[in-house]
């Protein structure tokens, strides 16, 4: 597939090094303000709002101890789906709804996990950069065919709610961009764990917890673009479903219903040309309880980019 990004304005520039006015931090004060009405403020995130700003434009003095800083913020849109209900048909099968097999397939009704299901998504991002289910006319050990998989990154009135959620990375002592979901705190991780939309959080949603004490049923969805410069890798680990593209090539897939696996790409292998521009497209997926954990740790400089749309 040739390669397609866009040349776009950086809206969101705190792990940018450039001094443009869309910038989150001492340049823009203000805050930012995204299509559809999202402001980024210079302060967020940050429990005692304000400080500094490091050498990226991110705010310092953010309260987690020697070493830790905001270097920016990504946004992620969230989708919250219903558990699975045969009864219900604005339910999606593929949600809290485990295979009633081993993790080879064969049936067992005793067996609690993990479910690997790799390349359940085709190598390459689909033309409308969402992820393009690789089993038309069949299902994959923990899906149900290629009409309710996508689902998973559509927003569709009365199957999901979608919206627009801030992803705050932070600069380390090594000079990683971090989010990790043990850490991280509220609002996205209140107790540790990755739980974005929780009952009683910033961004509940009337979904809810459907009697359980997380929200577990949701996908993510995030587009960024980078400048490479050489020597960047990307690492992710975390559950369930997982997939990275690159210049809209698959770079990770950790597949299936699964408690934490990781995974780590050397930007080097890519084959992509110093200083251009690239596009970093993020899936994932929440689909079993009981557990939902996040840790991106990239030397990227990764950027929202606003002009892929949303649906």
């Amino acid at each position: 597939m040739p390669q397609r990004y866009f040349p776009i304005a950086l809206l969101i520039a705190g792990v940018a090094c450039s001094n443009d006015p869309g910038k989150v931090g001492a340049a823009n004060p203000g805050g930012t303000i995204l299509p559809g009405g999202l402001r980024l403020d210079a302060s967020a995130g940050s429990p005692g709002g304000g400080g500094g700003t490091d050498a990226l434009g991110g705010i310092t003095n953010d309260g987690r101890g020697p070493g830790s800083t905001i270097a920016g913020q990504i946004i992620m849109l969230i989708r919250d789906f219903k558990f699975h209900d045969a009864n219900d048909s604005t339910t999606v099968p593929d949600f809290e709804n485990v295979p009633q097999t081993d993790a080879t397939g064969a049936p067992s009704t005793t067996y609690s996990g993990p479910w690997d299901d790799r390349n359940i998504v085709t190598t390459t991002l689909g033309a409308d950069f969402k992820p393009e289910y690789a089993n038309p006319g069949a299902s994959t050990l923990t899906t149900h065919g290629q009409e309710a998989f996508d689902k998973w990154y559509r927003t569709i009135e009365g199957t999901n709610i979608a919206q627009q959620i801030p992803l705050t990375l932070r600069r380390d002592a090594r000079g990683n961009y971090v989010y990790d979901s043990l850490t991280a705190g509220p609002p996205l991780s209140p107790g540790g764990g990755f739980f974005p939309i929780d009952d009683g959080t910033t961004y509940a949603t009337k979904f809810g917890n459907q009697g359980r004490n997380h929200n577990f049923s949701f996908t993510v969805e995030i587009h960024t673009v980078f400048t490479y410069r050489g020597g960047e890798v990307f690492k992710f680990s975390g559950d369930d479903d997982v997939w990275v593209y690159i210049n809209n090539q698959r770079v990770i897939d950790l597949g299936g219903i699964h408690s934490r696996e990781e995974a780590e790409v050397s930007i080097d292998s890519l084959g992509l040309t110093k200083g251009e521009m690239y596009p970093l497209d993020f899936f994932m997926a929440e689909r079993h309880v009981t557990q939902s954990n996040m840790l991106i740790t990239t030397t990227l400089e990764l950027s929202t980019n606003p002009d892929i749309p949303i649906f």
